[in-house]
């Protein structure tokens, strides 16, 4: 609606377009989460860890399957042929996404955006932000002083939300480990991008200190 000089208002429509996000192709498709790789100073490294990942993830797989029985007196049902556009090669017979975990290794282009960056920013780069209320401090204590929006910014936590991130990153080299970002803080106190380590997709742990 938009005011005139006489009083009168003229009712105007106006059309948003939403801008396509440049990393919409990182998100696609049915894994639990994002592997992304923020170190590129040893490719031996980091080739390995991709090895038992990927070990690691077939071994899930297999783990989850249903034993074979054997019965002469229940005929199998007749295959169906599976259309041209079907999902079947993405997702294994358990229902289980294969990859569980996408590997985004970014293209020599894409490199200076991800090298070396913070786990908040992989969040905000990778994930929706949204607010919450924030955790009821225990009994007895105060709020935190001074305020963090990542903890308590007058009662409101910042979180986020959408696909887990792994980030591989300096130290991955050397322990084999990724760091999984929390997106928002458990109890009181505690705050998004907390890290902990994984060792493959089944383990985690708290972090190093």
């Amino acid at each position: 609606m938009k005011g005139g000089d006489d009083g009168t208002y003229v009712y105007c429509k106006i059309d948003f377009e939403q801008d396509d996000d440049p990393l919409d192709h990182l998100l696609d498709g049915r894994e639990l989460g994002i592997l992304l790789r923020t170190d590129y100073s040893n490719e031996d490294a980091w080739q390995a860890f991709c090895t038992k990942l990927q070990t690691a993830e077939q071994e899930l797989v297999d783990g989850l399957k249903k034993p074979e029985t054997s019965n002469d007196t229940d005929a199998a049902p007749p295959a169906t042929a599976q259309p041209e556009d079907s999902d079947s090669d993405t997702e294994s017979s358990e229902g289980v996404p294969s990859p569980i975990i996408k590997i985004v290794n970014p293209s020599p282009p894409e490199i200076p955006l991800f090298q070396d960056i913070s786990n908040l920013t992989a969040l905000r780069l990778l994930n929706d932000v949204d607010i919450r209320p924030a955790p009821t401090p225990p009994a007895g204590e105060s709020r935190i002083k001074p305020q963090n929006r990542l903890i308590d910014q007058g009662t409101w936590q910042e979180i986020y939300s959408g696909m887990n991130i792994w980030i591989y990153d300096t130290l991955s080299n050397t322990d084999q480990c990724l760091r999984l970002v929390s997106q928002e803080g458990d109890i009181y106190g505690t705050a998004t991008y907390v890290e902990f380590d994984l060792i493959d997709p089944r383990t985690a742990h708290p972090a190093h200190a």
